[in-house]
C-alpha cells in the first residue's frame, strides 16, 4: 500500500468518521487506564499505635514538673474503679476518688512478694502523694498504692500497681 492509496482512503472518510474514530481510541485508551488502576491494590496508612500516657495530666493537675530524665512508672488500677498514678524514686502522684470515711491510701514497694510500707498518702493540690526515697530499696521494683483501714504492716487492697 503506497502512500497514494493511504490518501485515496483518507479523502474517503468525512470528518465525521475521523471524530468517531478518535472519540474510540480515547475511549479505549482512558478504559484502559481505568482498569489498570482499578485493578492496583490500594494500600492504606495504618496508624502507628501510641502509649496513652497520663503523665501531663498529672503534672498539671499537682502543679508539679516531672523531669524527662527521671524513672518512672504508670500505676494501673487492678480493682477495677478508675484510679491512675505515677510513681518515681521519690514520690508517688495519685489521681483517685477520695476514701471511704474510716479508710486511707497506702503507699508500698514489692519485691518478690516481700512488702515495705512507704505510708499513708496524703491528700494534696490535685490529688494524693506520699514522698519517700527508693533509694534505700534498690531492689524492690513494684510500686503498689492500697486501700486501708487500719495502719499496719499487712496490706488490706491493692488499687494500683506498675513496676519500674
Amino acid at each position: 500500500m503506497g502512500v497514494s492509496s493511504i490518501l485515496r482512503l483518507y479523502m474517503n472518510y468525512s470528518r465525521k468518521d475521523i471524530l468517531v474514530g478518535l472519540v474510540i481510541v480515547v475511549v479505549v485508551v482512558l478504559g484502559v487506564l481505568l482498569f489498570k488502576k482499578l485493578k492496583t491494590p490500594k494500600v492504606l496508612s495504618t496508624p502507628i499505635p501510641q502509649e496513652v500516657s497520663f503523665k501531663n495530666d498529672l503534672e498539671n493537675s499537682f502543679k508539679f514538673d516531672i523531669p524527662d530524665n527521671v524513672k518512672t512508672v504508670e500505676l494501673k488500677d487492678v480493682s477495677g474503679g478508675n484510679g491512675r498514678a505515677i510513681a518515681t524514686q521519690t514520690e508517688i502522684l495519685v489521681d483517685i476518688e477520695d476514701p471511704a470515711v474510716g479508710y486511707f491510701y497506702q503507699g508500698w514497694l514489692e519485691n518478690g512478694g516481700s512488702l515495705i510500707s512507704l505510708g499513708k498518702l496524703r491528700i494534696a493540690k490535685g490529688g494524693w502523694l506520699l514522698e519517700y526515697d527508693g533509694s534505700k530499696y534498690p531492689e524492690y521494683k513494684k510500686v503498689i498504692v492500697s486501700l486501708e483501714k487500719v495502719f499496719d504492716s499487712s496490706l488490706e487492697k491493692k488499687i494500683l500497681e506498675g513496676s519500674f
